[in-house]
């Protein structure tokens, strides 16, 4: 079993849910990755990028499964233009090679923002396309695309579509939490805004019941069932043990201090945990309700989920 992008939280979790389900997994990882919550584990490291054919071909020879999950994601400073040739371009390059070498099934992780910005609206996978971002969105679509007729052809594979991912290691949403549990949010943004999150435990075990499942060009959204900002900073209150905010900010409040944020960075180098058009785009309610009755999917509560993800940054240098 190949597992690309392993060196991530959504990888890493998945990597170490196959390995402990009894699959013998090899980390495709790039020169210089921490791989050391892999190779306790034992997981086998190769060395290479997607974007490297001759890499990925060494490192897919030999395999049954691959799960590909590497990408460049929101959060790492890239610009728009940057996405596809890792996404879009590695996805391709990850395929190929699975063809060529004769691979059972590919597992291809994508992301529930392919089914576009819907805010307020409710999404499964039987939803229509809509408007997505530029940049990561966009390639995610395409790459995406890609799988689905490589399905339609040569290539036995079906893809999972987290949603917003948090955890432990994680590092986008992750922001968030450490703001709070370091008091450094001392008031509730969007408090009624709707989050479509999963947490990464969870993904890594959807990823491995699609793959041992799902059927062939299905998509999976992995989602828990929505809670409100308030809700969720109730929850990282009672898992931290520190006071609930008692104010709170509508949205264009909140849609001016990030501006300011982000205008400041270059002064300030501190890097705001949302964006202008996260704000404007977000409150998408996403059904992860196929994944619990087609591949028998439970779903951890936020409350559980919380504590885990406060725990482990509290213990964590």
């Amino acid at each position: 079993m190949l597992v690309t992008g392993a060196t991530g939280l959504v990888g890493g979790e998945i990597a170490l849910e196959l390995q402990r389900s009894g699959y013998q997994v090899t980390a495709l990882v790039r020169l210089g990755s921490d791989t050391s919550h892999l190779t306790k584990s034992d997981i086998v490291i190769a060395e290479g990028d997607v974007t490297d054919p001759d890499a990925v071909a060494r490192a897919m020879d030999g395999q049954t499964y691959v799960c590909h999950a590497a990408a460049l994601v929101p959060g790492t400073g890239a610009s728009d233009r940057e996405f596809e040739p890792v996404n879009v371009d590695g996805t391709r390059i990850v395929c190929e090679a699975a063809i060529n070498a004769g691979v059972s099934r590919l597992l291809h992780v994508s992301t529930a923002h392919v089914f576009g910005i819907h805010p307020g609206s409710n999404v499964d996978e039987e939803s229509g396309p809509a408007t997505t971002h530029p940049g990561y969105d966009a390639s995610k679509v395409k790459a995406e695309a890609l799988v689905l007729n490589y399905a339609a052809g040569p290539l036995d594979a079906v893809i999972v579509n987290p949603a917003i991912v948090y955890g432990p290691r994680s590092r986008h949403s992750g922001r968030l939490v450490k703001l709070f549990i370091n008091g450094k949010l001392p008031v509730i943004p969007l408090p009624n805004r709707n989050l479509s999150l999963v947490y990464s435990g969870d993904v890594a075990l959807g990823t491995r019941l699609a793959l041992e499942v799902g059927a062939r060009g299905e998509r999976y959204i992995l989602v828990a069932p929505s809670v409100t900002v308030r809700e969720f900073i109730t929850a990282l209150a009672d898992a931290s043990g520190r006071r609930l905010p008692r104010l709170s900010l509508p949205e264009w409040a909140v849609t001016i201090g990030v501006g300011a944020a982000w205008a400041a960075r270059p002064i300030t180098r501190w890097r705001p945990p949302v964006t202008i058009r996260g704000i404007r785009g977000g409150g998408t309610v996403y059904d992860g309700g196929r994944a619990v009755r087609e591949l028998g999917m439970e779903y951890t509560t936020i409350e559980a989920g919380l504590a885990s993800t406060v725990e482990w940054m509290t213990n964590t240098p």
